[in-house]
């Protein structure tokens, strides 16, 4: 294990202590909103210096590859549910919203596990849309547990982008798969 991949397992363990803060959240005690928001503030922090890390000490793993956009995906829908589920928040993710995130999530990982049986092996390849999704994703999230007047407006950007880059993921892999078959 590396460095960048201490960090990632870092935004992981993070995740617990978040939930808790926002479980706790309700208007009588509205620090602890505060202490959501920095805990999924330094998460998202430490996606950006665990890639960093990697890129600068070409440290590049199978595992980090796998690990690091599975705590992206954690953290975020994590983020998401618990917002809309929690009485306490006035802003929630739009429901329409909250399902494209979740079944985009969902497909994302089906695909994995047909590729996996299929070819005995997972190649996971962000690209610039899907790291750009993220990031919306992120800000969007950090809005609504900040409870910003503007927190429900960049939700329809990451609606938009999610499905954006969702349909070009499943397009490349099916691409990907097909071809494979016909090299056979």
């Amino acid at each position: 294990m590396n460095l960048a991949n201490w960090i990632t397992l870092l935004r992981i363990l993070l995740i617990p202590f978040f939930i808790t803060a926002i479980v706790y959240y309700d208007p009588a005690r509205p620090y602890f909103k505060w202490i959501a928001f920095s805990f999924f503030f330094a998460a998202c922090i430490t996606d950006a210096i665990d890639g960093l890390i990697a890129r600068i000490r070409k440290e590049k793993t199978t595992l980090g590859s796998f690990l690091d956009p599975f705590a992206d995906k954690l953290l975020l829908l994590t983020a998401f549910l618990c917002v809309s589920l929690s009485p306490s928040y006035v802003h929630a993710l739009p429901l329409w919203v909250l399902i494209v995130i979740v079944s985009r999530e969902f497909l994302l990982f089906s695909g994995l596990l047909i590729l996996f049986f299929s070819q005995n092996k997972i190649i996971i390849e962000p690209n610039l849309l899907g790291k750009f999704t993220t990031v919306i994703q992120m800000l969007t999230a950090g809005a609504l547990l900040g409870e910003f007047i503007w927190a429900p407006y960049p939700a329809y950007l990451a609606a938009f982008l999610t499905i954006l880059s969702g349909s070009t993921y499943i397009i490349r892999e099916a691409r990907r798969l097909n071809h494979g078959a016909s090299s056979r």
